[in-house]
This record gives structure tokens, C-alpha cells and sequence, in this order.
């Protein structure tokens, strides 16, 4: 697969420059503070009315509300006030998800904790750890597979969506050799995974790529770059918001509520 000839073809050209980018990830691991999960309870409910949906996100940090003070105003808060405005129905949602996760870990140790009782929606939300360890895209993509099976055992029938990767190609954290050498990864683990929908049911894939050129044009005025991390790699608030609305925005669109 081309995607995998082009991460070992990456692989060989940044040979010569790997001391300098393993010392350069050292230094950002070390300079980059040890922020908190979200606080508060992980279920919540959006809205009031009849026959709610059932909302799970499933994840890494950026669904664990790292960077905000509590799933409110993380994604699964914003985008459960998004899928309410959209179609009208009060929103039970739940957060099943742990910094620091790969697609593989969540297959381990979050998957066998979905609940059997039918839900209207998964949105799972991994890469960023997995394109931290430098996986390539064929492990990715089949650690992805397993983790849509695992999820598939517990709800068979409920939509899943994976949103878009982490925007790793633009953390302001990273320096410019950083930035390029790890983002040339994402686009290639996004590559990889774009025929998941193909291969399960009722499965959804948010393939575009995030750009925070268009996200500057949606936050207030004077915003830069820095305005959508809350500490160079981590979503801020805003980021969350824009993330969610997009989410939603295709949720309804391709109608992918069950």
C-alpha cells in the first residue's frame, strides 16, 4: 500500500536527522506541563425532552478533556449541545476515555467497558498517541480494525464515527523539524484508515484533515494559532468548540444518528 511504502520511504530520509529529532521530542516532552484529565462526572445529560440520544465518546486525551476543566466544555460537552440545537432531542452522553491511549489500548481497556444497552452513537477520537510512537499505518489501521470489532461485540448495531486526527502537524509546541516530520505521519495514518467505513456497517470516517487557517477565520478576533492549544499540544476550549461543531455538523448531514 502506498501509504506504507511512503512512512518507510520517511522512515530512511529522517534517518540521519534522528538524534536531533528524538533530543528535540525529549525536550518538548520535558517543557510541556502534565495537564489533568476533565473534572466532574463523565455523564451527563444535554437538553430536555423525549426520547434523548444516547451519545458515548470513546478515546485519548482530547476526549478525556484534557486542557478544560470539565466535559462540558470538552468535546463530548459541546458536541452533545451541537446534536441537541441540530435535531432537538435531549442528548445522554458518556466519556470512556484515557490520556495517553493508542487505538490498541483502547481495544484492551476501554472497549470491554462499553455498556450493552443499546446506543444511538459512538464517536471515537485516537491518533495522537499512536503517531507520538510512531506507528506505522498498517499497525494503525489494523489496530483500528480490532478496536471497531472489539466495539462491534458489545453494540453491534450503533453508528460509529471516527473523527478527524489531531492536527500533530501543528502543534506550536513542536519545533518546525517536529512538526514536519510528525505530520507528514498523520496524514499518512489518516490515508490509512479512509476504507474503514467500507469493511464495517453504519460506520463513519471524518477524512478531512483539520485546519486551523479555517478555524482562525470562525474564533474572535485577533486569535492565532496559540488560541486552539492550552498548552501547545493540547485542544483549549475554543478548539474543542470548533471541533465539536464540525462533528455535528457532519453527524447531521450524513445522518449517522441510530
Amino acid at each position: 500500500m502506498i501509504y506504507q511504502l511512503l512512512y518507510y520511504l520517511g522512515g530512511l530520509l529522517a534517518l540521519p536527522f534522528s538524534p536531533l529529532l528524538f533530543l528535540q521530542g525529549k525536550q518538548v516532552r520535558a517543557n510541556i506541563p502534565e495537564l489533568p484529565e476533565a473534572g466532574g462526572s463523565k455523564r451527563g445529560t444535554t437538553g430536555q425532552g423525549t426520547r434523548p440520544i444516547r451519545l458515548l465518546t470513546l478515546g485519548e486525551s482530547t476526549i478525556a478533556g484534557v486542557g478544560v476543566k470539565s466535559h462540558e466544555e470538552g468535546f463530548t460537552g459541546h458536541l452533545s449541545k451541537c446534536l441537541h440545537q441540530a435535531i432537538g432531542r435531549p442528548v445522554e452522553w458518556q466519556v470512556l476515555a484515557k490520556s495517553g491511549y493508542t487505538a490498541r489500548a483502547a481495544t484492551l481497556h476501554l472497549a470491554p467497558l462499553l455498556p450493552s444497552a443499546p446506543l444511538n452513537l459512538i464517536v471515537i477520537g485516537l491518533g495522537g498517541n499512536d503517531t507520538f510512537e510512531l506507528s506505522s499505518p498498517l499497525k494503525w489501521r489494523s489496530d483500528m480494525i480490532h478496536l471497531i470489532k472489539a466495539i462491534r461485540e458489545r453494540q453491534p448495531d450503533a453508528p460509529i464515527l471516527i473523527i478527524n486526527l489531531p492536527p500533530v502537524g501543528q502543534f506550536p509546541a513542536f519545533p518546525a523539524s517536529l512538526q514536519f516530520a510528525l505530520g507528514g505521519l498523520v496524514r499518512l495514518q489518516g490515508m490509512a484508515i479512509r476504507d474503514i467505513p467500507n469493511l464495517f456497517k453504519n460506520t463513519y470516517y471524518m477524512s478531512r484533515p483539520i485546519s486551523l487557517k479555517e478555524w482562525e477565520e470562525k474564533a474572535p478576533p485577533g486569535a492565532g494559532v496559540e488560541a486552539f492549544f492550552s498548552d501547545g499540544v493540547h485542544p483549549s476550549k475554543l478548539t474543542y468548540k470548533l471541533w465539536a461543531e464540525e462533528a455535528g455538523a457532519f453527524i447531521t448531514r450524513v445522518d449517522a444518528l441510530g
